[in-house]
């Protein structure tokens, strides 16, 4: 059994040897990020005035208080993590899946964009502090965790073709095992971000939210 060293050693030269494919999904994920923040700009006047009057009464009805329940929330954004990083190791194993994992990175970063822009254009300052308190925590850990985990899934897939198309021997098990620790442990880390989302970020938020009703 491995001990916590050399997971952690073993991990760091897989992000070595995959440093290219790291560099190319954070460009993939800041892109998604632009993107998300220009369509802020393309909303229609109609699509605005609904996304505003949601927002306004999400802070009506929030009024500074913890109105969340916090075990579905916990719940539910453990939930989603894992089954995000179990959909990253299924495309990874498939190979054909391959090209599917830039797209959830870009669609992760669009999102965050579009929500961020969002506030900004409507809030300025104030929408810019409710968006750190509020979006930055849990994605401190989340969003490193699932560009690792795509340049994981990309890496054991194309190295899985290559080794099939070229009749290469090589030894799966092995190979396959430290892909899926490797996974295993991002989706560890995928599990305190969810904690992070569901326990601190609504304490946060209630703070900050306090303010720009004021």
């Amino acid at each position: 059994m491995f001990s916590l060293r050399q997971i952690g050693t073993s991990s760091i030269q897989f992000i070595r040897r995959n440093f290219s494919i790291l560099l190319f999904l954070i460009i993939i994920f800041i892109s998604g990020i632009t993107f998300g923040a220009i369509a802020v700009k393309m909303l229609s006047s109609v699509e605005k005035n609904e996304l505003v009057n949601y927002l306004s009464n999400f802070f009506q009805n929030f009024k500074g208080e913890l109105t969340l329940q916090q075990e579905i929330l916990a719940q539910e954004a453990i939930f989603y993590n894992l089954k995000l990083i179990l959909l990253v190791w299924i495309l990874g194993i498939s190979m054909i899946g391959i090209p599917v994992i830039p797209i959830l990175i870009f669609l992760r970063g669009f999102i965050l964009g579009f929500a961020v822009g969002f506030l900004v254009d409507e809030l300025a300052v104030k929408g810019f502090v409710f968006a750190v308190f509020s979006i930055v925590p849990h994605n401190l850990l989340a969003i490193p965790s699932l560009i690792i985990a795509g340049a994981a899934g990309i890496s054991f897939g194309f190295n899985l073709f290559k080794s099939r198309l070229q009749r290469i021997q090589i030894n799966f098990v092995q190979y396959f095992f430290g892909y899926s620790t490797l996974m295993i442990i991002l989706a560890f880390i995928l599990l305190i971000a969810g904690l992070i989302e569901s326990y601190l970020t609504p304490v946060l938020m209630s703070f900050v939210t306090k303010i720009i009703i004021q």
